[in-house]
């Protein structure tokens, strides 16, 4: 037995006539997941239940005809696709439903290869606007918690230092999303597509950077609040390589890990996403490092001893004076000061490796690139360290 293809969406068809009905059902049914209704609360009942991506919605029915229907389907999604069915003469009213908030009409009997085509556009427009809306919704949440902690929080002046490294953090990936935004736009309106190339690109870069915000913004709230209950076993190897996937998305920079002995012994304990984190920043500051360099290169080395392990991230990038290297590690102001690659968001990477009973080094000379120097408890060194061992669950 073969593989069950995969629908490409669902279709909500109201119309009160059992033909046209089937009729659509059975041309759509192979690509799309059907749900049909002879009337119009009926219909409003299946949008509730279903969010479909495309409603196909008969003009002519008994008790609620298809401009009521389409009002009332107006009110509760004002994103999906709404296509109307029209018998010949109602040309007119198929017109004022457009103005209503209908995407389009087609006339009955409907040709079944413009059907499908008409069909694809509109479920593909109603998934776009979908995925806009939930990075928009996500972007707003992601506001308003950050102002409900930054409201509350006055206790130290680390954290206030550290809510002016994040606004520095939220920068490049807020940029990336105002771009790729722009060129939406432009799909959408400039050049009149509802649907190109382009755009699940531009749409996988919105959603992407929305999520390191968010990240970004979960980091501040924990910081200098280590939960127990979030600890676990956390192999530095295999994290170091999602960092690096993360950042090749976005170059074409060579990257290579190197490990002294089994990749799998370098375990230690932590909050995954703290960790995660601190590592990224670093990396993402060796990337902005060699970005301009004609053979741009990072290297990681991992080594342990008894108790500890220690990752060295090394660039060939620009580097860094030593006047800038004294207060590398310091909260700033104003982050044109800094050499372009180094500084964002070293201050909270260093207190979070400071709660993992870690440590981060930094060394660097004009021209000759830069090495940060993390140091971290092995895993069974670090359970010595907390109070509650107990806490530590396998990943």
């Amino acid at each position: 037995m073969g593989e069950s293809k995969e629908l490409q969406g669902k279709i909500l068809v109201i119309d009160d006539e059992e033909g046209p009905r089937e009729s659509l059902r059975q041309v759509l049914k192979y690509d799309y997941e059907v749900f049909l209704a002879d009337r119009v609360d009926g219909g409003i009942a299946l949008l509730r239940e279903k969010k479909p991506d495309l409603v196909i919605m008969d003009i002519r029915m008994p008790e609620k005809n298809g401009i009521d229907g389409l009002k009332e389907i107006r009110e509760i999604d004002s994103n999906v696709s709404i296509i109307m069915l029209t018998g010949y003469g109602d040309l007119e009213t198929a017109q004022k439903a457009i103005r209503f908030g209908a995407t389009d009409y087609l006339q009955k009997p409907f040709d079944v290869t413009e059907i499908r085509e008409t069909i694809k556009k509109y479920v593909d427009r109603s998934k776009l606007n979908k995925r806009k809306g939930k990075a928009q919704e996500e972007m707003q949440k992601m506001a308003q918690s950050l102002g409900r902690e930054v409201g509350k929080t006055s206790k130290m002046t680390s954290l206030g230092a550290a809510s002016s490294e994040l606004v520095h953090d939220l920068r490049n990936p807020l940029t990336i999303i105002r771009g790729y935004l722009d060129l939406l736009v432009y799909e959408l309106k400039e050049k009149q597509e509802v649907s190109s190339p382009g755009m699940d690109e531009y749409l996988d870069q919105i959603e992407s950077n929305v999520e390191r915000c968010t990240s970004l913004v979960e980091s501040w709230r924990a910081l200098g609040r280590m939960d127990f209950s979030q600890m676990q076993r956390l192999n530095l190897p295999k994290l170091l390589n999602e960092c690096f996937r993360d950042a090749a998305a976005h170059s074409e920079i060579s990257f290579t890990v190197q490990a002294e002995g089994a990749e799998g012994q370098y375990e230690m304990l932590g909050e995954r996403l703290q960790v995660r984190r601190a590592l990224q920043n670093l990396i993402d500051n060796a990337v902005a490092a060699v970005e301009h360099q004609t053979e741009p290169a990072i290297t990681v080395v991992c080594s342990m001893d008894n108790t500890d392990m220690e990752i060295q991230i090394k660039d060939n990038g620009c580097g860094v004076d030593m006047k800038t290297l004294r207060w590398i590690f310091e909260p700033f102001d104003n982050a044109a000061t800094m050499e372009k690659g180094v500084g964002l968001g070293l201050f909270i990477t260093k207190k979070v490796l400071e709660e993992h009973r870690g440590t981060l080094q930094f060394e660097s000379r004009i021209g000759e690139g830069a090495t940060a120097t993390v140091r971290v408890p092995q895993a069974h060194t670090a359970l010595g360290h907390y109070a509650r061992p107990d806490a530590a669950v396998q990943s």
